[in-house]
């Protein structure tokens, strides 16, 4: 167990990918008056929350992870962080992360988060990836909150911007998912997921 195998557990890339995204969508809103404070709490707590959701989803999928050629190396795939401690790590994670941006940026940003962490664990994760063929277009939903979630901390409000930032990424979501589904398709044969 190392300081490397808790960075790995958070999926970096996912949370780069959504950095990006809530960068975006703070942009937008800001419209060129940046408060650094309510940008760095965006920032920060959405990566928080998304490295949560990444955990979680890491103890969830250990089943499934051992049999894709792809994730068969994870870190709790190979016992290398204890399920008790990952789920601890999570928390503190999610929880971190939602009450940075309640506190910085405000409820609707956190709001938002907790919204996108919902769809993605307890949704998606728990159910959907395993047993629906729709699960791919629920989990879109919790891939298009971070452009949300960096709008609504500068403007506090959901308004018709932030509606098209919602069913934009949404829809963006399902062609980038599909795609990684037929690379890795026998990944996915093997672990059953429909």
């Amino acid at each position: 167990m190392s300081l490397k195998h808790f960075i790995q557990i958070t999926k970096p890339g996912i949370i780069f990918g959504n950095v990006l995204s809530v960068a975006g969508g703070f942009f937008l809103a800001s419209k060129g008056h940046v408060d650094l404070a309510i940008f760095l709490a965006a920032m920060i707590g959405t990566s928080l929350v998304v490295a949560s959701g990444c955990v979680f989803n890491n103890c969830i999928d250990r089943d499934i992870d051992l049999k894709m050629e792809r994730t068969k190396n994870r870190v709790l795939v190979q016992g290398l962080i204890s399920l008790k401690l990952a789920l601890v790590f999570a928390t503190v994670l999610g929880v971190a992360g939602v009450a940075l941006l309640y506190k910085v940026a405000n409820p609707l940003a956190a709001l938002f988060a907790v919204i996108g962490f919902v769809i993605y664990v307890g949704f998606y994760s728990l159910y959907l990836k395993r047993k629906s063929v729709h699960g791919t277009l629920v989990g879109s939903l919790s891939g298009a909150m971070p452009p949300v979630i960096g709008y609504v901390a500068v403007t506090n409000s959901f308004d018709m911007a932030a509606l098209t930032l919602l069913v934009m990424f949404s829809l963006w979501q399902m062609p980038h998912s599909y795609a990684i589904a037929i690379f890795r398709f026998n990944d996915y044969l093997a672990a059953s997921i429909p």
